[in-house]
C-alpha cells in the first residue's frame, strides 16, 4: 500500500502461495477503506486465489483483522 509520501509499508504488503501442483496463485492482501467499499466489505485483509494469466474468480475473502487471519482461512478452505 502506498503512503502519501510515496514509500510503501511492509506491514501491507502481499503475500503470495503458489500451488506448485495446481500452478494456482493464493495472494492475501490488504485493501483500505475504498478499495474494500469497492468489494461491499470494510477495510482489512482478504484473500482470492487466481491462475496465471487469469484474473481471480469472484470477489476476495474477508475481511480479517490480520494477513495471518486471512491466510490460515485461505489455507484451511483451499
Amino acid at each position: 500500500m502506498a503512503r502519501a509520501s510515496g514509500k510503501r509499508h511492509a506491514a501491507f504488503e502481499p503475500m503470495y502461495e503458489i500451488d506448485r501442483e495446481a500452478g494456482a496463485t493464493v495472494e492475501v492482501f490488504y485493501a483500505h477503506r475504498v478499495l474494500a467499499e469497492s468489494f461491499g466489505a470494510h477495510a482489512g485483509w482478504f484473500w482470492w486465489v487466481w491462475q496465471p494469466g487469469s484474473l481471480p474468480d469472484g470477489p476476495p475473502c474477508g475481511p480479517f483483522g490480520s494477513s495471518y487471519s486471512a491466510y490460515r482461512d485461505a489455507m484451511v478452505r483451499r
